[in-house]
């Protein structure tokens, strides 16, 4: 099917209205027009209109995107993220199944598969060397020049490109500023939209593929992270090469030289990639993922504590235990949801020594003491769920919660930890819409758990 034709049927009212549904309706992410996605609902028929007319006359315009400002460290400048419209959001999220279906291979590899193929790499014995690659501020300086020059070749319709170029020249501004006086943007792919992975992968896919066709060489590119395994003497003459062609794209990776995010060494000296850690042949975790992720049930705890401080009775008391173990246990075992493998283990699932986990597993079991929880909740297993992973049968675990195999009633009693009893009284319809927005939010909060790794 040509683009033409894939276009088409992603903009057809059935599929759009499909998108709404699936994708937008349970987010609670709000844009600058502050509407949020349920409240579309109401309105849908006009707006799904709305899009479809003004997509066929190339003139639909995104409403500026809010900006979310993500902190990185004392030392770095924040990430901003673009929050567009809930409108804007279904058509985007069209155009992403849009242009994955014009470029199937341009879907980012899931970190896990990545780092199984850098071990398989590691223990060829073909290399001495490596080379890391950073690129600075990688989606804010993607030309638009080059998003065209590499879709144009195969995207022709008017609509298709237009809708393209809208996207990623629409501007992100503070809410308490709004659009007023900001120029469209002229540089740089959004960070956060349905289409911002693709469009960086499909305009890198070719010189990509010309180092992945090397044969002398092991090669990786993870969205701004570059990683090279090549044979003794071999590293820096590649990796120049590469920083080369990259420059030629109009993009800005590090300069190696002391202090640089890039750096050529021998393979004896340790390296991370990906959150994980390399070091004399064995694969771990970065120090600073188990410190983050630690963090994060504390903060669990911690929310424990406030809940009990308010509580009423007795009942109260125990519902603020079971939320407790529910979040810290789906922490530790992640679940599956939407079809997918969710949770910090399965991410780093493919570490070499469960070590680290025993060791987490006893900074679990110290927050349960200090928080007077033990004999009150029963908290999982890290070590447990990785074999259970291991074994495979996605989906098919008891111990990792399957979210997408919980009937009506099941869903229910997880939604009455979370609101109480009237999680009992609420119609079925309001059950499923409510238990997809609650999980959503549950699952941003384990991905949370896996940002920033590289």
């Amino acid at each position: 099917m040509n683009a033409a034709k894939i276009f088409n049927k992603h903009f057809s009212r059935k599929r759009l209205l499909q998108v709404y549904d699936d994708k937008i309706k349970p987010s609670g992410a709000i844009g600058l027009d502050r509407t949020r996605p349920a409240q579309l609902n109401a309105r849908l028929d006009e707006e799904i209109d709305l899009i479809i007319r003004k997509v066929l006359q190339r003139n639909y315009r995104f409403t500026a995107y809010k900006e979310k400002l993500i902190l990185k460290g004392a030392t770095s400048n924040p990430r901003q993220i673009s929050i567009p419209t809930a409108r804007d959001r279904i058509v985007l999220r069209a155009l992403c199944n849009s242009l994955a279906d014009v470029y199937p291979s341009a879907k980012l590899s899931l970190p896990q598969e990545v780092i199984k193929d850098l071990s398989t790499g590691l223990m060829s014995g073909k290399y001495a060397e490596y080379a890391k690659i950073d690129l600075k501020n990688f989606y804010p300086s993607i030309p638009h020049s080059l998003i065209k020059t590499t879709i144009w070749k195969k995207v022709r319709k008017k609509e298709f490109r237009s809708l393209i170029e809208a996207a990623i020249t629409t501007p992100t501004v503070p809410e308490s500023k709004g659009k007023k006086d900001t120029p469209n943007s002229t540089i740089g792919v959004p960070q956060g939209l349905a289409i911002s992975n693709l469009l960086a992968e499909i305009a890198l896919q070719k010189i990509d593929s010309v180092f992945i066709a090397r044969t002398d060489i092991w090669y990786k590119r993870y969205v701004d992270d570059i990683l090279i395994l090549a044979p003794e003497g071999k590293a820096e003459a590649i990796a120049n090469e590469v920083v080369t062609e990259l420059k030629k794209l109009g993009l800005n990776p590090h300069d190696f030289g002391p202090g640089s995010k890039s750096k050529v060494a021998s393979l004896t000296e340790p390296f991370s990639f990906l959150g994980y850690q390399v070091e004399n042949g064995e694969i771990a975790i970065r120090h600073e993922s188990i410190l983050r992720f630690e963090s994060s049930l504390a903060k669990i705890f911690t929310a424990y504590r406030h809940r009990i401080a308010s509580a009423h009775s007795n009942a109260d008391l125990q519902r603020a235990r079971a939320y407790c173990e529910w979040k810290v246990n789906i922490r530790i075992t992640g679940c599956y949801f939407g079809n997918k493998r969710r949770g910090w283990v399965a991410y780093f699932s493919q570490i070499t020594s469960t070590a680290q986990l025993r060791s987490v597993n006893h900074t679990i079991r110290k927050l349960t003491q200090r928080f007077a929880l033990d004999g009150h909740i029963k908290t999982k297993s890290l070590i447990k769920t990785f074999y259970e992973l291991k074994r495979g049968n996605a989906g098919g675990h008891i111990y990792i919660p399957n979210l997408d195999a919980l009937d009506i009633g099941q869903k229910r009693n997880l939604l009455a930890i979370w609101i109480g009893d009237k999680a009992r009284k609420i119609s079925a319809q309001h059950v499923e819409r409510l238990f997809k927005i609650k999980v959503t939010k549950a699952i941003r909060e384990l991905e949370e758990d896996i940002a920033h790794t590289s």
